[in-house]
């Protein structure tokens, strides 16, 4: 993984392709916590996805890795939305997930 603040994200798995996944429109207000809080949903993504297990990662489709990708990036959106190191919770992703959308543009 590597993160490209208001660029998106790349994951990089071995012989494939970069997929890489556009940043979130947000209202920025503060970097602080970002990388952290990406870490974390791209975390909770994977356990959510059951791949927590040796070897699930490299069985995962484009589609479910993409996924994971976008997870983080909406955690690290919503993140960036607020002042300080001030990550959401589980209940403000899923809402953001169903909207479409970070806080500042639904």
């Amino acid at each position: 993984m590597i993160t490209r603040g208001g660029d998106g994200a790349s994951a990089y798995r071995h012989g494939q392709a970069a997929l890489r996944r556009p940043a979130r429109p947000i209202a920025l207000v503060d970097t602080v916590g970002a990388g952290d809080a990406f870490t974390s949903g791209l975390l909770a993504a994977i356990v959510r996805a059951g791949a927590d297990r040796p070897g699930a990662l490299a069985e995962l489709t484009e589609t479910a890795v993409a996924s994971l990708v976008e997870d983080a990036i909406l955690v690290a959106a919503l993140t960036c939305e607020r002042a300080g190191a001030d990550p959401p919770t589980r209940a403000e992703v899923d809402s953001a997930r169903q909207s479409g959308a970070t806080r500042s543009s639904g």
